[in-house]
């Protein structure tokens, strides 16, 4: 069993979760944990994974699968089942939606009690450590790190091929970001452009294969890159992505809104990034792609995911609301170039 202890405890290995998961609770000395799901971790052979992994003398409370557009109401909904059950933890299993929920009922101090989480992602595109954004909930809030991450391989083998694609893009979008990000974090930047390589070698390789186990880990580890070097902060492509969902209330995860924005986003903040970009393209090592922004256009293309917003059909009469959530976003302190709300709309109207 592999474990990596980059700030928490991660266990990363095909597998591991039988192993992991025991030694995990009997860490944090827990036996009543609350279990937290989303459409990407509510698969049957998953679940029962989850359960014989436990000790039979482990009091399970479930609470009901998360929409992908979570309210305050549900949080305080699962507070209350926390207290109900006399949870003493919390496992968050699936993609972002099960992650980012998880982090925050772990930061509510629910009757002066901690709750760790352990996450267990299902997605090749979110661990449990980058910035937390849930579409329903706008009003700031703090997150906790979760207390263990099981990364194994092996649970993200259900996704479909446009699932797989868009969220390992989104991983990438995430690496790239970080690398451009303007604070000053020398390894954050090696761990984003290691993310940025692998992403360029087994990311498509994985939605042409789809199911190879190899690939799937390689994409896994470009997804806890992504979540470790994001600590340095993101930028315009994140922070127009996030708005957009939001603000237009898109059921789909923001990971697909990534390539859409990405092109003039990239074009718009080329002038202060010095030499960044030909370091990205050197990482990617893509034959005939000279310039980032071609290489990873060609890159979604191949992929299948939408180059516009157009077939999003967005009311126009929100295009300036979604410019000023923009703006505001904390991922828009560290892009590269400063932007105002009045440069999100353009930069929409070019995406659309």
């Amino acid at each position: 069993m592999s474990l990596i202890t980059f700030l928490t405890r991660v266990h990363f290995a095909d597998g591991v979760l039988e192993d992991a998961l025991p030694e995990a609770m009997r860490r944090l000395a827990t036996r009543r944990p609350l279990l937290l799901t989303d459409a990407d971790g509510r698969h049957e052979q998953t679940l029962a994974r989850i359960e014989d992994a436990m000790a039979h003398s482990v009091v399970l409370t479930s609470f009901p699968k998360l929409p992908h557009s979570v309210t305050a109401d549900r949080l305080n909904a699962a507070t209350q089942v926390l207290s109900a059950g006399e949870c003493d933890s919390i496992i968050s299993i699936g993609g972002k939606t099960a992650m980012d929920f998880g982090r925050l009922l772990a930061a509510k101090n629910t009757g002066h009690r901690s709750h760790p989480m352990i996450a267990i992602p299902t997605t090749v595109a979110n661990v449990g450590l980058g910035p937390v954004h849930m579409p329903g909930i706008t009003k700031p809030r703090t997150a906790a790190l979760p207390a263990a991450i099981l990364c194994d391989a092996t649970m993200t083998l259900d996704a479909d091929k446009q699932t797989l694609a868009a969220n390992g893009f989104s991983a990438l979008t995430n690496c790239v970001e970080a690398f451009l990000a303007t604070a000053y974090n020398p390894p954050a930047d090696g761990i984003a452009l290691e993310g940025i390589r692998r992403s360029a070698l087994f990311l498509e390789q994985a939605v042409a294969e789809h199911g190879n186990l190899d690939a799937h880990r390689e994409l896994l580890a470009v997804a806890l890159n992504a979540g470790l070097a994001s600590q340095k902060g993101l930028g315009g492509v994140e922070a127009l992505a996030r708005a957009t969902q939001t603000a237009c209330d898109i059921s789909l995860a923001h990971g697909r809104l990534h390539p859409a924005v990405m092109r003039p986003v990239l074009a718009f903040n080329a002038p202060a990034v010095g030499n960044q970009y030909e370091r990205i393209v050197e990482a990617m090592a893509l034959p005939g792609q000279k310039h980032v922004v071609d290489a990873l256009s060609a890159m979604s293309s191949r992929l299948g995911l939408p180059e516009t917003l157009t077939s999003l059909k967005i009311d126009s009469a929100r295009l300036d609301y979604v410019a000023e959530r923009a703006a505001a976003d904390p991922a828009n302190l560290t892009n590269p170039r400063h932007a105002t709300q009045a440069d999100y709309r353009t930069l929409l109207d070019q995406a659309l």
